[in-house]
């Protein structure tokens, strides 16, 4: 038998861990990643760290940038935005990127600019600064077909600290990059042309195809499922010039531009427009990668057609005929005055021809041929107001707006009256300017009792108020541009 030796093993014990208690004064430390609060913050929030750098970055206009390492600075303002989320290759700690086109008086540059974690709050038509170490070239974009960008940059300022930008809010930068490219003083604009010159065919093959519009109204954001599941925003921006009007679609980041724009008062300059033909065959403006969008641009055309806007939505706009303008004339001197003139149609229409910048108050006496109570009732278009460039119709005196969820005060509709005539002429149907004084004395009860009357009420009211002859106590004002009506003489 033979003799058992002891393993390896057998020589060593095992040791038993005692646990350390700490030391009764001993705080208990936080393990961290080893970065403070404010680096934290900055990395997270760019737009919120204070910005002082070290070196010295070189101020210069777009066209004057360089393919290169150099520490440059320039300001532009946004002319095409999209966002993209979901991480990539070159920029992995990103979730996500802001594809840019950014010009001055000069040139544009496209910039892919990567957020951390939210975000950038940009928009079309902002002011923003920029400080990069590195330029590149065009060879690797897509927009190289775009001839205005020269150059382009990838900035992620979470991350990399010698990239930062500066969105400026202050009413002082509204004046600077609103000259669009290519104009030169005394002379036409490069590629531009009427909207209807466009849809008819200037879309087809010309180069660098420019168009300038007003926007007429702003539609209602709606989300729509794609065919790989996702979902996307899209919201609708009506567009006109002096030649017609069309439709332009904004999706996802860019609907938050539009919020600023005014129905009837934003100018826009669209260089390179894409076009699509919409279900009912017209065709509407599509954003695409090429296509930039001046705000407000400065000159002259752009001038004329804010002017013509301006002349036109006071001819049609639905809000100067139901927004009672206060303070313009006085209603007790119209009514009791002294001196009370009585105009015909036919001479009132002289005396405003002769000098429409007057502003005087008279009598008018009148037949109402034309009633359209009751079908407005039926209709649900008693009261209205307008909101967003789109007419809001409903038969309670408030109603909140279908884009923007405003609460909005509803006026009684002005084309309730239908045609009135004397002898000598007649008022179409909405033309008048009816205060809430005068819808009382007509109606002879306040204007929420009459959003509140029964069928049988409007109708009865309808009945007698049809060939009634009165007389009608108005005002004319060059700044309103309407006659009102301040009072109502049975």
């Amino acid at each position: 038998m033979k003799a058992s030796y002891p393993s390896i093993q057998s020589f060593y014990k095992r040791e038993i861990s005692e646990e350390k208690k700490p030391p009764t004064d001993a705080s208990p430390v936080n393990v961290g990643d080893g970065f403070t609060e404010e680096e934290l913050s900055d990395a997270l929030d760019p737009l919120s760290r204070k910005w002082n750098p070290e070196r010295e970055y070189e101020e210069q206009i777009i066209a004057q940038l360089i393919p290169g390492p150099r520490a440059v600075t320039f300001v532009g303002r946004i002319v095409n935005l999209a966002t993209f989320f979901g991480h990539t290759p070159k920029q992995p700690k990103a979730a996500g990127f802001h594809s840019l086109i950014v010009k001055d008086d000069s040139a544009a540059i496209s910039i892919k600019l990567y957020f951390a974690r939210d975000q950038y709050p940009l928009q079309l038509g902002q002011l923003l600064s920029f400080w990069t170490l590195f330029i590149s070239d065009t060879s690797k974009i897509v927009s190289k077909i775009v001839s205005a960008v020269i150059v382009c940059a990838n900035m992620f300022p979470g991350r990399v600290t010698s990239d930062h930008i500066m969105i400026h809010t202050t009413g002082s930068t509204d004046g600077i990059c609103h000259v669009p490219l290519e104009y030169k003083k005394n002379q036409p604009l490069p590629g531009l042309m009427t909207l209807d010159t466009w849809l008819k065919g200037g879309h087809d093959g010309v180069v660098n195809a420019k168009i300038l519009v007003c926007v007429k109204s702003l539609g209602a954001k709606k989300t729509i499922k794609r065919k790989d599941g996702a979902e996307s925003d899209l919201a609708d921006v009506g567009l006109f010039d002096h030649t017609g009007d069309v439709r332009m679609t904004l999706w996802n980041s860019q609907i938050e531009s539009s919020k600023d724009w005014q129905p009837g008062t934003t100018i826009l300059l669209l260089s390179n427009p894409g076009y699509k033909v919409l279900f009912s065959g017209k065709g509407s403006v599509a954003v695409a990668h090429q296509t930039m969008i001046d705000v407000e641009p400065d000159f002259p055309d752009a001038e004329w057609l804010r002017k013509y806007a301006a002349g036109l939505m006071k001819k049609e706009s639905l809000s100067s005929s139901v927004v009672w303008p206060e303070g313009v004339w006085d209603v007790d001197a119209a009514e009791y005055g002294v001196v009370r003139m009585l105009f015909t149609l036919a001479e009132l229409d002289r005396w405003v021809r002769s000098d429409g910048d007057q502003t005087f108050t008279g009598m008018i006496n009148v037949t109402i041929m034309e009633m359209s109570l009751v079908s407005l009732q039926r209709r649900n278009m008693l009261m209205c107001a307008e909101c967003c460039g789109v007419p809001i119709y409903s038969n309670t005196p408030t109603t909140p707006c279908c884009n923007c969820s405003k609460p909005l005060s509803l006026s009684l509709n002005p084309r309730i009256i239908g045609t009135l005539l004397d002898e000598t002429g007649s008022i179409s149907p909405g033309k008048l300017l009816w205060s809430p004084r005068a819808w009382t004395q007509l109606f002879g009860r306040d204007v929420e009792e009459i959003a509140h009357m029964t069928d049988e009420e409007v109708r009865v009211f309808e009945q007698r108020a049809l060939w009634l002859r009165c007389h009608l106590v108005v005002g004319w004002s060059g700044d309103v541009g309407r006659l009102g009506v301040l009072g109502v003489l049975m």
